[in-house]
């Protein structure tokens, strides 16, 4: 209320100036006001005043209100014919404001008003340009220093020149406004359109109306009378009609469905109170004549008339409504909508686009925008809502929401602003139910790959319980069986050997060798089956000695040592136990291929390690052709698979008559 009484405050000076300068005028000239004012110049007047006023009335703004005064200052200028012969005889010497008319002054003053006012509202309509305040407020004080040095004037050259010097301001402030309209008429942006629109029906209507408002000080500076002041007036008739036709076409100043409510309803009001008027003097003269008592014929045709009033008033309001106001119908509709589709969301994007596209679509509003936490609580750039709020949910606030004006031009009413804050508090619900939703979704579905895990999990140690079970059922079956035989096998040729003859002496030592290598492999084998974990170290080294001295320490066929060997590796290499067991079960397979196969005494074995196990066996052997290995011999095969079990690989180099070369390596855990 505050802020509409500041906007309505200017409109009531510029009035109470108006009417003050022209009262002064009637009483100095002895001319009342309404002889001075012909009816061709008040119609004209009073369409200028009102085209500038209902704006202002409508829907307050600073803009608004400085149009208003604009258009009082300069209906009252227009109201006062001024022809040739209202020209004083100047005489030099004195003062030329001695020598003017009383409503000549007044007018003059006006238009020194109006000079500038022009320029402050040129710099703001249709759109804000980026005149400086410091440069209306010059204009005001160069109009004001120009007129009264124009009255002060005593000679014919002072004068000339002022006159001169008020045309060029009169000219300069003209094509200052029709260069902001033709500049905002021509701008290619979308967004601007309907300003662009407007702005060209505007200075069209206002070229037309004031070129001959700039050409009659011309003619009279010339003594000219060639340009009747009727004619001027008809001229600046394009005023308010292109006014009107943008208010209508292109809702300038954003009043157009305002307007045409209020003289459709004014017009309907009318109608009501014709038809009440009507009806209740038909029932009045047919009561007359029917009953006896005729004071009562008023009173019951009045009941009668006020009966069949409200059914015909709500009636009509409701045609009115559908006809006037379908942007509010669209709207409550809109909003029954969206309550039915926000009670049944339960997802935050699906939310999201219901206030972001879909809302403001059905309202018909330019734009929306749904800012959640934690998100800055900031409209999008460059934008201008019509209407925000934040979204709260019991203490939380869940984000922010705005909406663009409607595409219609209506803002939004207080009514409308009610509805709007409810459904606000219906979607802060929505979405702090949505982000509850999808954090015990969110939770689920980590429960359920956590259980997925945890079976994984309990379904792995379940096959190395498994798997260790049956290497215990195997290690104990070996011990009690092949062990056992093994080690009868040992004692009994170590018991013929002591009473054998010479000549088989020999040959059961070797045996009762044989039968001990073998129940050691046996026994280490046993320790593999039984060692289910894997995580002790060994010394890698200390069993690669062991395997090649007990190679080196058996005698060949022809005599002396079955395999000579060298070792080229550290002196200690600490592996994990089931590393350094594959490895060394590796390590006895190659050389007894090398014994078995080869035909060669001499191996190298060398032994390196970084982040792998490297291992190779080289002897002197026959060679052989690895792409044509003989089948039915599973050695290499073994070997392969269980480098490849541990994350490794194994490689054969070989060719008939060269040796071969056998190579491993295996992944170290960190």
């Amino acid at each position: 209320m505050k802020k509409n009484i500041a906007f309505h405050l200017p409109i009531l000076a510029a009035l109470f100036i108006n009417t003050s300068l022209f009262g002064w005028a009637a009483f100095e000239s002895g001319n009342p006001i309404y002889r001075a004012v012909t009816p061709f110049s008040f119609i004209v007047s009073l369409l200028v005043f009102i085209t500038g006023l209902i704006p202002a009335l409508i829907r307050p703004q600073a803009n608004h209100t400085l149009i208003a005064c604009f258009s009082i200052f300069f209906s009252f200028f227009l109201s006062v014919p001024f022809e040739f012969s209202d020209l004083p005889v100047i005489h030099p010497g004195s003062p030329l404001v001695l020598f003017l008319n009383p409503y000549l002054i007044a007018r003059l003053l006006q238009a020194a008003i109006l000079l500038p006012m022009a320029l402050h509202v040129s710099a703001r309509f249709p759109r804000v340009t980026g005149t400086p305040a410091r440069a209306v407020a010059a204009g005001y004080v160069l109009s004001a220093i120009l007129l009264f040095a124009f009255f002060a004037s005593r000679s014919a050259w002072q004068r000339v020149a002022l006159i001169l010097l008020l045309f060029v301001w009169f000219t300069f402030v003209i094509l200052f406004f029709i260069r902001n309209l033709l500049q905002a008429a021509r701008d290619p942006n979308p967004e601007n359109y309907l300003d662009a629109q407007r702005a060209r029906i505007v200075g069209i209507s206002l070229f037309i109306a004031e070129v001959p408002l700039w050409i009659r000080p011309l003619t009279l500076a010339l003594g000219l009378d060639v340009f009747s002041y009727n004619l001027l007036l008809l001229f600046q008739l394009f005023i308010p009609i292109g006014i009107a036709y943008a208010v209508m076409r292109h809702d300038l100043f954003g009043i157009d469905r305002a307007l045409r409510r209020t003289l459709v309803y004014g017009f309907a009001s009318l109608l009501l109170l014709t038809f009440y008027l009507f009806l209740t003097t038909s029932l009045t003269s047919l009561f007359a004549d029917s009953l006896t008592s005729r004071p009562l014929a008023p009173v019951i045709s009045l009941f009668v008339a006020a009966i069949l009033f409200d059914p015909t008033r709500r009636l009509i309001q409701t045609w009115l409504d559908k006809w006037l106001y379908p942007d509010r119908l669209k709207f409550e509709s809109a909003i029954q909508s969206m309550q039915y589709l926000l009670a049944r969301a339960n997802r935050r994007d699906e939310i999201v686009n219901l206030l972001n596209d879909v809302f403001p679509n059905q309202i018909g509003a330019e734009w929306g925008a749904l800012k959640l936490f934690p998100e800055p609580d900031v409209p999008p750039p460059h934008t201008a809502p019509a209407w925000n709020t934040r979204l709260v949910a019991g203490s939380v606030t869940v984000g922010g929401y705005w909406l663009g004006p409607r595409q219609a031009g209506p803002q939004y009413e207080g009514d409308e602003v009610k509805r709007l804050h409810a459904l606000a508090g219906q979607a802060a619900l929505a979405l702090a139910y949505a982000n509850a939703y999808e954090s015990l979704y969110e939770l689920n579905r980590n429960l359920e790959s956590r259980v997925k895990e945890q079976t994984e999990r309990a379904v792995a140690d379940e096959k190395s319980i498994a798997a260790y079970e049956e290497r215990q059922r195997i290690a104990r079956d070996l011990h009690d069986s092949v062990t056992q035989q093994m080690f009868g096998l040992h004692l009994m040729a170590r018991g013929l050997k002591a009473s054998a003859p010479e000549g088989f002496k020999e040959k059961l030592a070797e045996l009762e060798s044989l039968a001990s290598g073998t129940l050691k492999e046996m026994r280490l084998m046993l320790d593999q089956l039984r060692d289910a974990s894997g995580e002790e170290k060994v010394d890698f080294a200390e069993s690669v000695r062991a395997e090649c001295e007990a190679f080196s320490n058996r005698s060949g066929p022809e005599g002396g040592a079955l395999l000579s060997v060298t070792l080229e590796m550290p002196r200690v290499v600490i592996l994990p136990k089931n590393i350094s067991n594959e490895a060394a079960w590796i390590l006895r397979e190659a050389l007894q291929n090398v014994v078995k196969h080869s035909g060669g005494r001499t191996v190298i074995v060398s032994v390196k390690v970084d982040s792998f196990l490297h291992a190779s066996i080289a002897d002197d052997g026959a060679g052989f052709d690895v792409h044509a290995a003989p089948a039915g011999h599973y050695g290499l095969r073994g070997m392969r698979e269980r480098a490849l079990a541990l994350g490794g690989g194994l490689t054969v180099d070989s060719e008939i008559g060269r040796g071969t070369i056998l190579s491993y390596k295996i992944p170290l855990p960190r």
